[in-house]
């Protein structure tokens, strides 16, 4: 049985965890309100039945664990897992990633990440290596950026993201910017 998780999949990321319903037996979806889970259920139409709906407060450590090892025992081995966690919970990532690597023995840890990421002044560039540490993941970072025109900029659309992503997923790349970061100075304010 196949197996994906998407922590963070009832907002920008609902497109691709309706995509990911057409190929995946059962699709996991982790998120901190309940007010998303019902536009996804409705826009998974027909595949709604393979949904598992987990509601978790990504700051609560404990519940987070607790969830993830009870989604494991519950749906099986995650083969896929997409992370769009905020810097509010900034060891939910690294927690996710190291419980799917005691309970997975093969996953593919696809991490979201917005643009701040990308800043030539920010110390997060080397953070696939805090990864490499999960000898049962494959780790793959996708990071947010804008669009641009001429000297006008704008952030990206959800329909956007969630096909950015998919894209990544679907080539296997390892670096995937969905947008563009550079000029950092047209960057939407």
């Amino acid at each position: 049985m196949s197996h994906a998780l998407v922590l963070g999949g009832t907002g920008m990321l609902r497109g691709a965890v309706v995509h990911l319903l057409k190929s995946f037996d059962h699709v996991s979806v982790m998120a901190r309100s309940e007010g998303g889970f019902d536009k996804l259920i409705n826009d998974a139409e027909e595949n709604s039945a393979k949904l598992n709906i987990i509601k978790v407060d990504y700051n609560n450590y404990k519940e987070l664990t607790d969830k993830l090892l009870e989604c494991a025992e519950k749906t099986g081995k995650i083969n896929l897992a997409i992370s769009w966690i905020h810097s509010t919970a900034p060891l939910a990532p690294m927690l996710a990633a190291k419980i799917i690597n005691e309970t997975s023995p093969e996953c593919r840890f696809f991490e979201v990440l917005g643009s701040s990421n990308s800043n030539p002044e920010s110390d997060s560039r080397g953070r696939d290596k805090n990864f490499s540490v999960f000898r049962n993941l494959e780790y793959h970072k996708v990071i947010l950026g804008f669009i641009t025109d001429g000297s006008n900029s704008r952030w990206l659309t959800n329909k956007e993201i969630s096909g950015g992503v998919m894209y990544a997923i679907e080539e296997d790349l390892k670096e995937f910017t969905v947008g563009v970061v550079e000029p950092w100075n047209l960057r939407p304010g």
